[in-house]
């Protein structure tokens, strides 16, 4: 009986952390209008103590009418260039692939007093399926088909399935 709950106990952490591995929204500065100078000091420090993945959605809560985000290149960003942004207006945007994401004021003044950020995106999180057994058990078949290619038929991990894992892990933590 107790092996039984300590194997229901792992299999619930196991699916509450595929739960706890999804993406994520959020909003730059953790509140709103956290994008502005006087928190220009503050939001580098939010920043720093973030790990973002591929895939998390960033939002900005912004004055539209005194200020703009701007996604720029790193040279842009460090010399707080503001006329030729990678993509401008920016309220929200989902880092779609590994590295740095640079975002400057739109408004150079303001970028020059330090209202800009360095967002790190590191690579998504993957559950590997278990390896094959080396040697074949029992009768030998054919070939494999290859696999295929079609990126949609892909395997991975959406919201759903997050929602699911947590959920089959609550009631497993609620079994025990």
């Amino acid at each position: 009986m107790t092996y039984l709950r300590i194997s229901i106990l792992v299999l619930s952490l196991v699916f509450l952390s595929f739960a706890f591995s999804e993406a994520k929204e959020v909003i730059v500065g953790g509140k709103d209008i956290s994008w502005n100078v006087d928190s220009s000091k503050t939001l580098n420090k939010w920043v720093q103590n973030k790990r973002f993945r591929v895939g998390d959605q960033l939002k900005w809560k912004s004055d539209k009418d005194s200020d703009s985000v701007l996604q720029v290149t790193k040279e842009d960003y460090e010399s707080c260039e503001t006329s030729k942004p990678v993509k401008a207006n920016v309220t929200e945007i989902t880092l779609d692939q590994a590295g740095p994401f640079y975002f400057i004021s739109g408004v150079k003044e303001h970028c020059d007093k330090g209202l800009k950020l360095v967002a790190i995106a590191k690579p998504p999180v993957h559950v590997s399926p278990s390896p094959s057994p080396a040697t074949p058990i029992g009768p030998v078949a054919g070939p494999a088909a290859p696999p295929s290619t079609n990126a949609a038929a892909a395997p991975g991990f959406s919201l759903s399935n997050g929602i699911l894992g947590f959920a089959i892990g609550l009631v497993g933590i609620a079994l025990i």
